[in-house]
């Protein structure tokens, strides 16, 4: 009996340690489901415009005091939990505040973190507790968001849910601190790398079709131990991080006084050295500790191809079409003029967890995984047109975000979190193997302009990486670490394509907030700081062909006209680099500071801008005519410009809103959309019917606009 009784007292007492653990859990009470929607009808509203639009709450503030309530006919007995929503908001909004009632009082108030600028559906996420650690009420029905004090600011919320946060959200938060110093300290020693002068240096990293051969120099002291014996070459995977130590291989350096030269195989295992990276490394000795004597060096010259290499391919005008795809009728492109296009190259679709018809294995450890090579189909159809006419395809190498744990999601970062795309897993060996061998069947396909399908001359890595929580995510990062992985993503990309198209370029996508003082931790870049971090790791471990694809919108882009942003200056510290003051981003390129190793200028397209039609009425159409003919007389007058690429070509539904489409909305009558006037103004462009068909258009004032530089 005692026995028993004892067995009785350890069921109860784990029984109330159960109870009270999984109460200090953030969750919805028992009584309530997984996740609380909120309402499709608002209660009350203050200072703001509505327009529902499916499940769209498309919002404009028209005062200082907005805010939306939702009501509930039931109490909804919330503990802690979090608010979550989707959202498209171009400018952001600043002061957030939840209040729970009734009673909605200044005692309830719940302060949220901002809602960050979001150029694309974005997830916002907020945990709703007190600072003070003070508990939610018992009974809830309703709701007050509060969205800033500012008139005018657009913002679009759908999926809007309270809900228990996720697994990861929990140990995310529990291991807050410790992640945040471990990156801390590794952004740390990103920035010390990049500052250190090096005695060693590689002068050629040369790769083969089956070797690759490293040479250079160290100069020798008097007093240093004799490099024959003891230097070691230690080579850098994609997947391992500068700051990392890298392999050390067991190969011998051959000498002739402080040159040494060594020869590789190009293929381990299944790895391809081709996007490797090389440092020298002195090992331990009595007297010293090891350290590494030279920078990490990328290959620097590829003799991968015995054809005959093909002229390099320039648009013959700058007249281009941003998203290039099966959506609009292709004889656009010809009745326009377009002489340069954008595609989307989503990786995704050329994987599959099954074997079949037009699969390959692809040689990664792990679970079998495959190339699709029926994904070519569609893409051979667009570059073949292209190349059939002429006109020159910049691919944007595009990983969508995978919410579940599928095939497709080997592509993407493990710490993503979020967004529309990711950064590429770079950080696993299995990642990085599938994402170079995807890259580089791509590449192969796509090499020769003279036969079909065609080439790909331009790739763009990734978009807008700036803004990477939406564009490019890759979860929270310092800066350090976020550029790094990019760089050696970039990187992958320019050696894929180079080793088999002479003439292959690799850009970095970028939006028009140029410098950026005060950015989002850990959640935004300056893009004027960012050219420069790319260009200090070209001048440390070799330049590449990079280039520039920036994204010259309006301050706002639901701006009405392309001529009245404010937030712009004519210096290199310009806030924002707008079609307004274009010639600071070529007056910043033309630097010799930022210029490629032989002295020329980097290669820059804008390839994505747009202007928007908030209705289809002749004066929007007007507005939006007159946008693009001002963009394409500041483009033309700057030769360093290749390519000016109009987004959109068909207005999408989802696209928060905006309409920046050369064409209307697609309907059962009319499935590419109506052409708006800007598609006749963008054809007159650089023909003799300019004059006449722009004649009457709206156009800056001199006070409006600086003169075209």
């Amino acid at each position: 009996m005692k026995s028993l009784r004892i067995k009785l007292w350890v069921v109860i007492l784990l029984c109330m340690w159960a109870a009270q653990s999984s109460g200090r859990l953030p969750r919805l009470m028992a009584e309530q489901p997984e996740s609380v929607q909120f309402p499709e009808t608002l209660w009350r509203t203050n200072h703001i415009a509505l327009d529902q639009q499916d499940n769209n709450l498309n919002i404009t503030t028209t005062g200082i005091d907005p805010f939306l309530v939702w009501k509930w006919n039931k109490p909804l007995q919330l503990s802690e939990t979090v608010l979550s929503f989707e959202y498209f908001c171009p400018d952001g909004i600043e002061n957030v505040s939840l209040f729970p009632g009734p009673p909605i009082t200044s005692a309830m108030q719940l302060k949220l973190p901002d809602i960050s600028i979001a150029e694309g559906w974005r997830e916002y996420v907020a945990p709703l507790k007190f600072p003070t650690g003070k508990i939610l009420p018992d009974q809830i029905t309703q709701i007050r968001l509060d969205l800033g004090q500012r008139k005018n600011r657009k913002i679009s919320l759908r999926n809007i849910c309270l809900r228990p946060p996720t697994q990861r959200e929990r140990d995310h938060a529990a291991d807050l601190l410790r992640i945040e110093a471990e990156k801390t300290l590794i952004a740390k020693a990103i920035r010390e790398y990049i500052k250190t002068s090096f005695a060693g240096t590689f002068t050629e990293v040369v790769v083969g079709t089956e070797s690759i051969t490293l040479q250079g120099k160290i100069p020798q002291k008097s007093n240093d131990p004799a490099p024959t014996t003891l230097v070691q070459l230690v080579e850098f995977p994609a997947n391992v991080q500068i700051n990392d130590a890298g392999i050390t291989l067991p190969v011998p350096l051959q000498w002739n006084g402080k040159q040494f030269s060594v020869v590789v195989p190009r293929m381990v295992g299944n790895r391809d050295r081709l996007y490797s990276g090389w440092r020298l490394k002195a090992p331990a000795t009595q007297a010293t500790a090891e350290h590494f004597l030279s920078a990490r060096h990328h290959i620097s010259e590829f003799k991968t191809n015995s054809k005959p290499a093909p002229h390099p391919l320039r648009p013959e005008n700058q007249k281009g079409l941003s998203g290039f795809s099966h959506r609009g009728p292709r004889s656009d492109l010809l009745e326009l003029g377009i002489k340069a296009v954008t595609v989307n190259l989503v990786l995704n679709r050329f994987i599959s967890h099954s074997d079949g018809p037009n699969r390959e294995p692809i040689p990664a450890a792990g679970p079998k995984i495959y190339f699709n090579h029926a994904a070519f189909s569609a893409l051979d159809q667009l570059v073949n047109f292209c190349r059939q006419h002429k006109i020159v395809v910049t691919a944007i190498v595009l990983i969508p975000r995978s919410t579940q744990a599928n095939t497709q999601a080997v592509l993407q970062h493990p710490e993503a979190e979020g967004g529309v795309y990711t950064m590429p897993d770079l950080s696993t060996a299995r990642g990085t193997v599938i994402y170079g061998h995807l890259l580089r069947q791509i590449a192969k396909r796509y090499s020769n302009p003279n036969q079909a399908p065609g080439v790909i001359t331009n790739w763009i890595a990734h978009n807008e990486v700036d803004y990477h929580p939406v564009w490019t995510n890759m979860g929270k990062q310092p800066d350090e670490i976020y550029l790094e992985t990019y760089y050696r993503s970039m990187r992958m990309i320019h050696n894929a394509a180079r080793a088999f198209n002479p003439h292959a370029r690799v850009f970095i996508s970028l939006t028009h907030n140029w410098n950026v003082t005060n950015p989002n931790r850990w959640e935004q870049l300056s893009p004027k700081k960012t050219l420069i971090a790319l260009q200090q790791y070209s001048k440390l471990e070799g330049d590449f062909a990079w280039g520039v694809a920036y994204h010259p919108y309006p301050q706002s882009l639901f701006a009405k006209t392309a001529w009245h942003d404010t937030n712009i200056q004519d210096h290199l510290d310009s806030p924002l680099i707008t079609m307004q003051n274009l010639h600071v981003l070529g007056d910043f390129l033309n630097q010799k500071s930022m210029r490629q190793s032989n002295g020329k200028r980097r290669g820059v397209l804008l390839s994505e801008q747009g202007y928007h039609t908030p209705t289809y009425d002749s004066l929007d159409q007007n507005q939006q005519a007159g946008s693009l003919h001002y963009a394409m007389q500041k483009t033309r007058n700057f030769a360093w410009i290749e390519s000016f690429h109009y987004h959109r070509w068909v207005d999408h539904p989802d696209e928060g809103g905006l309409k920046l489409g050369l064409r209307t909305l697609p309907t059962k009558q009319h499935p590419h959309g109506e052409r708006k006037r800007a598609w006749t103004v963008y054809q007159a462009i650089n023909t003799e019917d300019e004059g006449s068909v722009t004649s009457g258009l709206p156009k800056p004032e001199q006070r409006d606009s600086p003169p075209i530089q």
